[in-house]
């Protein structure tokens, strides 16, 4: 068994996961202008996190954010893990992706109690959009040695960032004034403790998991199927045992392009043998904007609370992951 609980969720509209999750169960969202402008000169939309100063830029933010994100570890759950020991896995943008880097935003970074946040073995994964769950993978892996019993994923990332903007904009990926089919930019740092066993009340269960590549991406010509969604959701229901069908709501981390919300559908229709009434898809984005790396991370965040709380419309749910520029696919399937 593989159980997953998020202890720290800190977004544009909530800074706990409880919270946060209310808040996107809610529809609320917190756009605004940003100290940004696009080509046309006009101002760029976006969400951030107001306890971030605005005068904040780059790596700074982004450390900014990792803080925040360790200062809101819930004291009780950190009294139980074994913090120094647990493989740390840091998840972060695309390799390709222009902007800050993660190098160094840990430095001196302590958990509740005064114990370190990352141990000895600590990873990186850049992989975007996909980060979690290729560090998901990477965790199981990690959990089949003996004296590994827990790992740590965290994820920090921001689009609220100069040079991420100006790349999304000169690629028309960014909603403008003149691009209307475009994402909204967020920014979040999420914080996961993947484990054998329980150890937060209310964890999810890693049912399956699957990693595919699409070779058609939002940057060339290639006829688009959604093959890679669609093989990667195949792996995960297959690994779990379980038929579309039989999924009761999907997560997503689409942040607005159009391109994405029809890779979902067909991701959804070539594996779909069996109707069922329906089958809601939740989107974060419609908050929050894209936050990047993160988006998988919240993605789980809310789910677990959902299962929680009681206003999951079933007992599985299939979360998605999709790198647009750079081809990666992900998808996996949990339950309470």
């Amino acid at each position: 068994m593989t159980a997953i609980s998020c202890i720290s969720l800190v977004c544009p509209v909530g800074y706990t996961p409880a919270s946060a999750a209310a808040a996107m169960r809610a529809s609320i969202s917190v756009f605004e202008e940003l100290p940004y402008r696009d080509r046309a000169g006009q101002s760029i939309r976006g969400a951030r996190v107001d306890a971030v100063p605005p005068e904040a830029h780059g790596r700074s933010r982004l450390a900014a954010l990792a803080r925040f994100a360790v200062e809101h570890i819930d004291t009780e759950v950190a009294g139980l893990l074994p913090w120094g020991e647990m493989p740390f896995l840091l998840c972060s943008r695309d390799a390709g992706m222009p902007g800050a880097r993660i190098n160094g935003i840990l430095s001196g970074l302590a958990v509740p109690g005064g114990k370190p946040l990352a141990g000895a073995r600590t990873f990186q994964i850049t992989h975007g959009q996909i980060s979690v769950f290729v560090a998901m993978e990477q965790a199981r892996r990690l959990l089949d040695e003996r004296n590994v019993e827990a790992c740590l994923i965290m994820s920090v990332d921001s689009l609220i960032d100069a040079r991420a903007l100006s790349w999304l904009d000169s690629r028309m990926r960014l909603k403008t004034s003149k691009v209307t089919d475009g994402l909204i930019p967020g920014e979040a740092a999420c914080i996961l403790v993947v484990s054998k066993r329980p150890i937060v009340d209310g964890s999810l269960r890693l049912r399956g998991l699957g990693l595919a590549v699409e070779t058609a991406t939002a940057s060339n010509e290639e006829p688009f199927r959604a093959d890679g969604l669609s093989a990667a959701l195949k792996v995960a229901l297959g690994e779990a045992g379980v038929r579309m069908h039989e999924v009761a709501f999907r997560l997503s981390d689409v942040g607005g392009e159009s391109y994405a919300f029809e890779e979902l559908v067909l991701a959804q229709m070539r594996n779909m043998r069996q109707t069922r009434p329906e089958q809601p898809v939740w989107h974060a984005a419609d908050c929050m904007g894209d936050c990047g790396a993160a988006a998988g991370l919240i993605q789980f965040a809310w789910a677990e609370q959902a299962f929680k709380r009681g206003y999951a419309p079933g007992e599985l749910a299939a979360l998605h992951g999709s790198s647009m520029a750079f081809g990666g696919r992900a998808a996996a399937v949990v339950s309470a």
